[in-house]
């Protein structure tokens, strides 16, 4: 079993933990920009846990073509 303090930390889990990552944030609009695979460590995708964040104004969210959590459908032409 690896030592925590050698573990990979993905930076949504970081920002997630330590506060004075978001500092920089505070007073501002943020919008996040991802996909289905964005995914905190616990598998909690990151839109969730960053909207749970009471010290962060989350105001907007992007995704690709599929949605943010791959639920939307391509332009798929009926055949």
């Amino acid at each position: 079993m690896r030592s925590p303090r050698n573990s990979m930390k993905f930076g949504i889990d970081r920002l997630l933990e330590e506060r004075a990552l978001r500092k920089p944030l505070a007073g501002r609009r943020v919008a996040l920009l991802a996909h289905p695979g964005s995914v905190t460590r616990d598998l909690a995708h990151s839109l969730d846990a960053l909207a749970a964040l009471e010290d962060l104004d989350l105001v907007a969210a992007f995704g690709p073509q599929h949605g943010l959590r791959g639920d939307k459908q391509d332009n798929m032409i009926e055949s």
